[in-house]
């Protein structure tokens, strides 16, 4: 049950008293060893590393609190799921229900990311990796899995259960008699590619030269073993898939093949023309039934639409390496070479370049989560781009060092300074400095509020801070 909050064991104030600009205000401001957020909650992980807390992130008030933990084991790194919070803690993988306060179920993680610090929790919907940020639990979309270097086990994301048995790869230690080191190489790590129809996908080794693609229902039991999607489901090649299709792919500088996902049952194959260049490649839907595929060397972009359900090639063209071909309304993250980067909006019926827009060396452009356009920062304006990138509005406001786009905040730093703007006008909305960084799960929140983490040296407890403009 949630313990009562009590006047001696409040977390002390913090050192100093934060001074946000006009129209915003500082709603949360309290000490903690992580926090995340989920859509009506900000959690804390408490100094001692054994009680978590509940907070309302409008008014800061404390909602509850509970002991997650008897004692403090491994590293600590909070996610949030549904309305569970999972605090993975060394080799505990603890769920906490984050409406009423109250500890759900502990169980074993299994991978100890106490001594492997590439340990985490792999978090999916449908085929998109989520990280840290707060992810919706819809039963037949969303997988939870605890992975480390050679490992991968599914888990329950509601409480934390295991499912079915530990996928591994084979761990090969090296060791450095001279330098009296040593080290671990995985061969054959498993592969989680996603969830669909309440199936999860995996890639696994069969043996030590082959993949296999299986799918686990939710007991664990592998309900089908796909041997010749070997090649397609290894580590290094691109991977993605499209949910209301039924489709998966991948891809790599030479070859893409295409399979139904529930049934692992291929669809088409390609080879690509250009086998001796070195190409990265990736490839996206764009439209519904519709895939852009990219291919990127250092002398060229070969840019290609092509139907998911039969792979057939609508059209291909071929542009400069400076350049980023985009569907409109795509996000950015795609496939770029030059560090001077020129976007180019296609048309999807042609390939014809719809619009062009080149960057200077310090400006950025990205989806703008504010709008169904584009953003650009950098320079001594801001620019709001259309979904096909053109430029329909200007704001007069140096942006230099951003890291963080939000729909209602942006935030970045200069030295030691991290300033937190405001949108629309960008005004500053707050001004610190220290080592502040924003919170991955902040969208959670929405656009009126973001959720700051100050780091506030090795053996202390960061600060954390909710911003709001409401």
């Amino acid at each position: 049950m949630p313990e009562k909050t009590g006047p001696d064991d409040q977390v002390e104030a913090p050192p100093s008293v934060l001074a946000p600009g006009p129209g915003a205000r500082v709603a949360l401001d309290v000490r903690g060893r992580g926090v995340v957020a989920l859509p009506d909650r900000v959690v804390v992980l408490d100094d001692d590393f054994r009680r978590l807390r509940g907070f309302d992130p409008v008014t800061g008030a404390e909602l509850w609190r509970v002991q997650a933990q008897p004692e403090a084991r491994g590293e600590h790194t909070l996610y949030a799921v549904g309305d569970r919070v999972l605090l993975y803690a060394g080799p505990d993988l603890v769920a906490v229900d984050a409406r009423r306060g109250e500890l759900v179920a502990t169980h074993s993680a299994r991978a100890y990311n106490g001594g492997d610090s590439s340990c985490r929790l792999d978090i999916t919907h449908g085929f998109a990796a989520r990280g840290r940020r707060w992810t919706v639990d819809e039963p037949a979309l969303t997988a939870c899995a605890t992975a480390c270097t050679c490992s991968q086990r599914l888990f329950r994301c509601d409480t934390g259960a295991p499912i079915g048995k530990p996928f591994d790869g084979s761990e090969i230690y090296l060791h450095d008699e001279l330098e009296q080191s040593g080290s671990m190489m995985c061969v054959g790590a498993p592969n989680l590619l996603g969830r669909i129809g309440g199936k999860y996908l995996l890639g696994v080794r069969a043996r030590p030269d082959a993949y296999e693609a299986i799918a686990v229902d939710g007991e664990g039991k592998v309900l089908w073993r796909r041997p010749e999607l070997s090649a397609a489901v290894e580590r290094y090649r691109r991977f993605d898939g499209d949910v209301a299709a039924d489709a998966c792919w991948s891809i790599d500088s030479k070859s893409m093949v295409a399979w139904t996902c529930s049934t692992g049952q291929i669809r088409w194959r390609a080879q690509f023309p250009g086998e001796a260049h070195q190409f990265s490649s990736e490839a996206h839907v764009v439209a519904p039934g519709l895939l852009l595929v990219r291919r990127l060397s250092e002398s060229e972009l070969q840019v290609e639409l092509r139907d998911v359900a039969t792979g057939k090639q609508r059209w291909r063209r071929t542009l400069p390496p400076d350049r980023v071909a985009l569907a409109p309304g795509e996000d950015t993250d795609v496939l770029a070479f030059a560090q001077t980067t020129t976007y180019a909006w296609l048309d999807l019926h042609t390939g014809a370049t719809l619009r062009e827009h080149a960057l200077a060396k310090d400006q950025s452009l990205t989806r703008d989560p504010a709008s169904d356009g584009y953003i650009r920062l950098g320079g001594p304006e801001v620019a709001l781009l259309s979904r096909d990138g053109e430029v329909l509005q200007t704001v007069p406001k140096d942006t230099p060092g951003i890291e963080w786009l939000g729909a209602g905040f942006v935030a970045g730093r200069q030295e030691r300074r991290f300033t937190v703007l405001r949108r629309p006008d960008f005004a500053p909305a707050l001004t610190v400095e220290g080592g502040w960084l924003v919170e991955d799960s902040s969208a959670a929140l929405g656009p009126a509020a973001v959720v700051l983490r100050e780091q506030r040296g090795q053996d202390e407890p960061l600060r954390i801070v909710v911003l709001r403009a409401d």
